[in-house]
């Protein structure tokens, strides 16, 4: 604790508090929230008295903590923070955790009174309404954290499916309707992004020869679900070289032809006019197996080109392209 986050008079061996600046920089949270969580639910510094500054103990800031973790984990405001004050011995760290309600997630449940619209989710785990709240808070450290520990527990797949892809269909149906929040998609994306390349990062000694690659064709700026499936075969212990966005056929091509890849996979969101090029690179040799996914494919893809319907599919059949 440095002691610029100190009050003056804690400077001098009194015990130690936080300012608000202090608190809302360490949870990763605005300090309006902060004023939010103490008028709605109680959640405010205990050593504030009528005209001096807000002041937070540890005491304070651990009920705190609590609550940001278990609204990341799905709890309701209200719910999350009742649970926090009842807490007998509060740490940041631990804690009860519960299931909160599935529906709708509104932006006034925790980030203040200005934001009205609704993040609109499917059915699915408490806990896509935490990271969905996250989001829309730019919580970025609350978002690693959840991810973090998901894929610990359950892998990538599962972690994919039942919480990243959710939040991001929520974000971005409420900018498709609104204009509104397209920094909280960004910030979410780059926080997946960031948990899937550290997976993919810890695998030193992968055990197939034959590189896999993944990549995007044209004009196809979604790479997103590539480094799912890189990250996800690293669990298997299977290196996956990722070319990326936008990789121009001519420098596939000669990518396949310098590597030998067991397996190329090329994903595309977006509408691909012609499978011309897929044509090209089954004539490329040494001849790799060459699969697709992605709802932009036209239905005349060659033959010997294979469909992938998820990433758990994707998965599967490049790790069966291994020897």
């Amino acid at each position: 604790m440095s002691d610029q986050d100190l009050e003056p008079e804690q400077r001098s061996g009194a015990a130690p508090t936080l300012t608000v600046a202090a608190v809302a920089r360490r949870l990763g949270v605005a300090p309006a929230t902060l004023r939010t969580w103490a008028r709605r639910y109680g959640l405010g510094p205990t050593s504030h008295t009528a005209g001096s500054h807000r002041r937070y103990t540890s005491e304070d800031f651990a009920r705190l903590a609590i609550m940001r973790r278990l609204t990341h984990e799905g709890v309701s405001p209200a719910e999350a923070a009742r649970m926090a004050i009842e807490d007998p011995d509060p740490q940041p760290d631990d804690g009860p955790r519960r299931s909160g309600p599935l529906g709708l997630v509104h932006d006034d449940d925790e980030f203040g009174d200005d934001l009205r619209r609704p993040v609109r989710l499917p059915e699915s785990a408490p806990a896509v309404r935490g990271l969905a709240r996250a989001a829309m808070a730019l919580d970025a450290n609350g978002i690693t954290e959840v991810l973090r520990r998901q894929v610990r527990a359950d892998g990538v797949v599962a972690t994919w499916d039942t919480l990243c892809v959710p939040v991001l269909i929520g974000l971005g149906e409420r900018f498709a309707a609104t204009g509104e929040g397209v920094e909280a998609e960004h910030l979410f994306s780059e926080c997946v992004m960031g948990v899937l390349r550290a997976t993919s990062d810890r695998l030193t000694q992968p055990r197939n020869t034959a590189p896999i690659l993944l990549a995007c064709l044209d004009e196809e700026q979604h790479s997103l679900p590539l480094h799912a499936v890189a990250a996800a075969l690293a669990e298997r212990g299977i290196a996956a070289r990722q070319l990326g966005m936008r990789v121009p056929t001519v420098a596939l091509s000669a990518a396949i032809r310098r590597t030998g890849p067991a397996a190329v996979l090329l994903f595309a969101a977006m509408p691909v006019v012609s499978a011309d090029d897929l044509r090209v690179l089954t004539r490329v040799r040494p001849s790799p197996r060459i699969l697709v996914g992605g709802n932009g494919w036209p239905l005349d893809v060659p033959p010997s080109v294979q469909r992938v319907g998820s990433i758990g599919h994707a998965v599967s059949a490049l790790a069966d392209a291994v020897v």
